[in-house]
């Protein structure tokens, strides 16, 4: 897909040159003769099928030079051939539409000599095209929407093969709940149904250790008619399972599809042995990738109406009796955590934080969130865009992998902010700026997950950061956009329990066994 495109592109940047070309000798009289453009056609051809068959050769290298450096397989020279076969074809598919757009301009413009006075007609056919492209924008982004709504509102309705009803009070879907099972999408049943069980807490904990049940807090798009009337809805059902009751509160921004990362969620509850509580809202079941198009702003209404809902009533609560308060997203998810707390600068968004709540782990944030924005921009000198450091660290710490994660103060009081951010991970630093200069994340000294002999090239890199982040979670665990290895590891820098040490978040991590990382259902 990504030669195919670049191959289009590179096709109509190259039409346009030689016609700009041709126009140019033909005004000077010096166009050349059809024995000499004959053999310039020849020499092209050649240098042509050299360049296919010398980036086939480069391409194997790169490509395994990259998956090896993330314990992939390789790859031979049969993928090579069908790279080139795949991309020829699909590159020719998209030159032959873009010939059919260029007649139908033509002819358009045509049409608009013969209706309009001489001088005008262009103008014309600038105003008819943009005002096509408007009518059928729109009336393709309609489409999109019904096509998406149709395809993915059956996948929600349904439930996966083993997934049952619970039994317990303690989580939504429950014969005792607010919210009836039915309502909860296909992501909030998985969720609601496979909260860790006792049995699984004493494995790791040990028979002498004192449990609780996890809350397990749901609330899906079909549980209420509006955002505001779900955020109630969910904070009632938080009160009768008892969520208000439990040591850590955890209020959580789904991604756009109501996705709850298991490892994220299991984490927390074996960290504090089942004395959690996790709430959540649906506000979408399309997949992020369209949610973020379709449903646009949608993560930050439901963040906010949701932690303001649970915040107002948690503050009618004794402050010696009030649950620890944390936030949690991931990817389209950590819009709608920074979307209550947004200030004029990182400063000010992030003592809205710390004066609100009692810490967050934030996790793969989008480029263009607004705090995420504000505290890469605002970053200390010399910390770079993958690690940035702002203030010294005292109060927010971007983490990863790094076997050299930048010295900070020993002590870091709570509340804590952790952004859990690889360099690898497209959807922390997709930019449209790639499209004409090389982005930030390429950089020295570069993140230890990114090979140092990538480079930038026009536009190429662009549509490269466009099939990341269509695949972001194709990696293996620890690389891209698949943070499965650490989130035990986040946890337990926002809100460790008594005692807690790095060696137990190494057990823990180990007893939860990563497996095959992260694919949302």
């Amino acid at each position: 897909m990504v030669s195919g495109v670049a191959l289009a592109v590179g096709y109509g940047i190259g039409t346009l040159v030689g016609r700009v070309a041709q126009s140019l000798l033909e005004r000077w009289d010096l166009s050349p003769s059809s024995r000499v453009l004959r053999r310039a056609l020849v020499v092209l051809g050649i240098v042509w099928l050299l360049g296919v068959a010398t980036g086939a050769l480069l391409w194997v290298g790169w490509q395994n030079d990259q998956r090896g450096f993330m314990g992939m397989t390789a790859v031979g020279w049969v993928d090579a051939l069908l790279m080139v076969a795949s991309s020829a074809v699909l590159g020719a598919v998209l030159v032959v539409i873009g010939h059919a757009i260029g007649k139908a301009v033509a002819a358009l413009n045509r049409l608009s000599r013969r209706l309009v006075p001489a001088g005008l007609d262009l103008l014309v056919t600038v105003l008819l095209v943009v005002a096509l492209g408007i009518v059928l924008g729109g009336v393709g982004f309609r489409a999109v929407t019904a096509l998406a709504n149709s395809v993915y509102a059956p996948v929600n309705a349904g439930t996966n093969e083993g997934t049952l009803a619970p039994n317990s009070s303690s989580v939504s879907g429950s014969s005792g709940s607010y919210v009836a099972w039915n309502t909860l999408g296909r992501m909030g049943r998985d969720f609601v149904a496979s909260a860790t069980t006792a049995h699984q807490l004493e494995t790791f904990h040990g028979g002498d250790a004192v449990f609780a049940d996890p809350v397990r807090v749901y609330v899906g798009v079909d549980s209420a008619g509006s955002v505001e009337e779900r955020a109630e809805l969910a904070v009632r059902e938080l009160d009768r399972a008892g969520g208000f009751d439990r040591k850590v509160l955890a209020v959580w921004v789904p991604t756009g599809s109501g996705w709850m990362i298991p490892e994220a969620a299991t984490g927390l509850e074996q960290l504090h042995r089942g004395d959690t509580a996790i709430v959540a809202m649906q506000y979408s079941f399309l997949p992020s990738l369209l949610s973020i198009f379709l449903d646009g702003g949608q993560a930050n209404d439901a963040g906010t109406a949701l932690f303001n809902a649970v915040h107002a009533r948690w503050s009618d609560l004794p402050p010696d009796q009030r649950p620890v308060l944390v936030l949690f997203g991931k990817s389209l998810g950590t819009a709608g955590v920074e979307a209550p707390f947004v200030g004029g600068n990182a400063t000010s968004s992030v003592a809205n934080v710390v004066a609100r709540t009692d810490g967050a782990l934030i996790v793969g944030a989008k480029q263009m969130n607004p705090i995420h924005s504000q505290l890469t921009r605002e970053r200390e000198p010399g910390s770079p865009v993958w690690q940035p450091v702002f203030d010294a660290g005292r109060t927010v710490r971007f983490l990863s992998r790094d076997p050299h994660q930048p010295a900070l103060d020993v002590d870091w009081p709570a509340p804590r902010i952790v952004y859990l951010q690889y360099p690898s991970d497209p959807v922390a630093f997709w930019s449209v700026e790639a499209l004409w200069r090389a982005p930030d994340w390429m950089d020295r000294p570069r993140g230890y997950d990114v090979s140092d002999d990538a480079r930038w090239f026009p536009i190429v890199s662009a549509v490269q950061a466009v099939g990341d982040m269509i695949l972001q979670l194709s990696t293996p665990p620890g690389f891209g956009h698949d943070y499965s290895t650490d989130y035990v590891n986040g946890w337990a820098r926002v809100v460790p329990p008594d005692g807690w040490t790095d060696a137990d978040t190494e057990r823990l991590t180990a007893f939860l066994d990563i497996g095959e990382g992260e694919s949302e259902p």
